[in-house]
């Protein structure tokens, strides 16, 4: 559906991507400190939010282009700054009213200041690479394990490996048949890349979704 959906309505479904992604990404960072309450929801998204708006903003000729080429849509340079601007500022209010803890406070500042020199430095693809796999995909895959094999003695890393090789590994030979065999131009695969990870993304966050959910309603 979300492939249909972005051959159909690219527009739509790039904007419901980054929408998802931005409370995906700070549901999976923030979920076990602050759980599910409205306020949280709200947060999650803003969080999210600003980490897309800080790499977009230091990388607009290529977001652009990307945007372009899926689209046919071309954003305003200055949506960028005022999203950076608007969601910073909401994200750095809301850790200020409700953090009590001073050094987590300071971790966290000290990760948004280590994010936004990566993103800066990098190029669109390395940053959100870095940010995706170390910061988003590992606690993710640590969260899946615990939920997975509750109470398992032995080592549940293997076990989940093992049973998510295969996947794995049709995966990697089709991405990679795709990227040597296809006759695809260099400067679209970055937009085949971002609208095949968003088509899988949209139910990817609604599985982990509900694994959130069925967690924090065992462990109460």
């Amino acid at each position: 559906m979300g492939i249909l959906i972005f051959y159909f309505i690219p527009a739509l479904a790039l904007l419901s991507f980054v929408a998802v992604s931005s409370y995906h990404f700070g549901e999976q960072h923030w979920q076990q400190r602050l759980g599910f309450k409205k306020q949280s929801s709200l947060f999650y998204f803003i969080y999210g939010a600003f980490l897309f708006f800080t790499l977009f903003y230091f990388h607009q000729s290529e977001v652009n282009e990307v945007v372009f080429q899926i689209s046919s849509f071309e954003l305003p340079t200055h949506l960028f700054f005022w999203g950076l601007v608007v969601s910073s500022s909401s994200v750095l209010y809301i850790m200020l009213k409700t953090f009590s803890d001073l050094k987590c406070l300071f971790q966290e500042i000290f990760l948004i200041l280590l994010f936004t020199l990566l993103f800066y430095k990098g190029s669109l693809l390395f940053g959100f690479g870095i940010y995706f796999v170390l910061w988003h995909s590992l606690p993710s895959l640590k969260s899946q394990v615990k939920f997975l094999y509750p109470g398992h003695n032995a080592n549940p890393y293997k076990k989940y490996i093992q049973s998510a090789f295969l996947y794995w590994l049709l995966a990697l030979i089709g991405l990679g048949g795709f990227y040597f065999f296809t006759s695809l131009p260099e400067q679209q695969f970055l937009a085949v890349f971002f609208s095949f990870l968003a088509a899988i993304t949209f139910p990817h966050v609604v599985v982990m979704g509900w694994m959130f959910h069925s967690s924090k309603s065992h462990s109460l």
